[in-house]
């Protein structure tokens, strides 16, 4: 018992680290010893849990899918009495406010380096994460308080948009531009039936990323 637990300890630590390396240093400029060394223990202790580089990063975006989804799963079952609209808007509030969620936000703080990682993170939103906004959106056109022929299609976009190109870890920019990405977003949303996001949680998300990007994003250039 004490051997298996000590064993998913070296894998999560693993984890942590690599994500740490890959956006701040790149996946390219990073090396199994890197990783080693900053996660201290040996190469060996590495290559018995990971073959590759490729499976370290795929490994630490699926733990960061797996820990969102439980966390989305559970906020839903408190949501059970409200409308599919009233649903998003929650879990978009949640969101914010929920430390576990943005375990990995300090990390992409910095300029995004790693193309790899983002390239998986965008798969990532669309593959899994925006099954759960769709169903959430079927739910809304179901009750009536969402009006879309589209709602895959919806969530996939919002995901990437949201996640992505409103993130300026991948697509730097000044607060000014991040603020008309983030009122842009808001309108597509409201144009194609889906009016969830509110000034209130616009203004929200802008105060949480100029927090994270301070140092490493000029918002005043």
């Amino acid at each position: 018992m004490p051997k298996k637990y000590n064993s998913q300890a070296t894998i999560e630590n693993i984890l942590m680290v690599s994500a740490k390396l890959f956006l701040e240093k790149g996946f390219d400029k990073t090396s199994i010893q890197d990783i080693a060394e900053a996660a201290g223990i040996s190469k060996g202790a590495i290559y018995h849990h990971f073959k590759s580089k490729d499976e370290i990063i795929s490994a630490v975006t699926e733990n960061q899918t797996q820990t969102t989804k439980s966390m989305l799963e559970s906020w839903l079952s408190e949501t059970g009495a409200l409308t599919g609209k009233e649903q998003l808007a929650a879990i978009l509030e949640k969101n914010l406010d929920c430390q576990d969620a943005h375990y990995l936000d300090e990390v992409m703080s910095g300029r995004m380096k790693s193309a790899e990682f983002v390239l998986s993170y965008m798969q990532t939103c669309v593959n899994q994460d925006a099954a759960l906004i769709s169903n959430i959106i079927q739910q809304g056109i179901t009750d009536g308080s969402i009006v879309t022929d589209f709602p895959d299609e919806c969530a996939e976009v919002f995901l990437l948009l949201m996640n992505v190109w409103c993130d300026p870890a991948v697509f730097r920019c000044d607060t000014r531009k991040l603020s008309l990405r983030l009122r842009f977003l808001q309108h597509l949303m409201k144009s194609i039936g889906i009016d969830v996001l509110s000034d209130t949680l616009l203004e929200r998300t802008l105060d949480l990323l100029q927090k994270l990007y301070t140092e490493e994003v000029h918002f005043n250039e």
